[in-house]
């Protein structure tokens, strides 16, 4: 290549770069990154109710106060001492041993002692209590106390076997309920987080998307007008540059 050509080419090739260059500082300092959104957003986060979001590498966090964990173990303790006091509860009626049995149990021995023995003294004063007619008397009044023990043995039976099977739902719902509580919380903090990270998210991210797609425009019709502007003056300092080599005697 003649010396006159190969600084026509160098001298417009350095004005070409040095025209782009120029004009990205004029228009803007240089293209954008498409990505920078996309890397940059954020998930809105949450700070009330004791509960608070944070976003990290591996996904949303939700911490909670102390407060908020000091009320939920409250709700917790309360029913499962409820709890327990079901349980004490159910030992007194107990199907056989009940204190409602053996409060009525001892009432009828109570009335049976009392009226037998004022029979055997009505008897004794008439001088008839070692006679069959005597003898006959008491033990008609001893069975008749003695079924109705049986009976109220039977109600009885049937009122503690209800009873316990009452305080024994009572008993689970409340122990469940102390359970509940917490796995409650813990749905929640998850729903939160959940939430937050596809809505939020998703919302975020489309905007992202969105602004994404207008920088890589906005960057292909730079490129386009660097073009349009930096090609003619390339091609009017080449020839400038060679119009100075040739006069200068240094034409190949």
């Amino acid at each position: 290549m003649a010396l006159g050509t190969l600084g026509t080419a160098l001298a417009a090739s350095a004005i070409s770069s040095g025209a782009s260059f120029g004009l990205s500082k004029l228009f803007g300092g240089g293209q954008k990154d498409p990505s920078a959104p996309l890397q940059n957003f954020q998930p809105i986060q949450v700070n009330a109710g004791g509960l608070r979001t944070s976003s990290g590498r591996h996904g949303v966090n939700v911490d909670v106060s102390p407060e908020r964990t000091g009320l939920v173990g409250s709700i917790a303790d309360s029913f499962s001492g409820l709890s327990s006091e079901l349980a004490g509860l159910r030992s007194k009626v107990a199907p056989g041993i009940s204190e409602l049995r053996a409060s009525r149990l001892a009432e009828i021995d109570n009335a049976r002692r009392a009226a037998v023995g004022n029979l055997r003294e009505n008897l004794q004063r008439r001088r008839v209590l070692g006679s069959s007619f005597g003898q006959d008397a008491i033990t008609r009044a001893e069975s008749e106390f003695s079924g109705q023990r049986e009976r109220v043995a039977a109600e009885s039976f049937l009122q503690e076997l209800e009873a316990t099977n009452n305080l024994l739902n009572q008993e689970f719902e409340a122990r469940r309920a102390s359970f509940q509580t917490g796995l409650n919380e813990l749905n929640l903090q998850a729903d939160l987080a959940t939430k937050i990270a596809s809505q939020a998210t998703d919302q975020l991210g489309a905007n992202a998307r969105l602004e994404s797609a207008m920088i890589a425009k906005e960057n292909e019709g730079a490129g386009k007008f660097f073009g349009q502007i930096s090609q003619p003056v390339a091609d009017a300092a080449g020839k400038y540059a060679g119009s100075i080599f040739s006069t200068g005697g240094l034409k190949g």
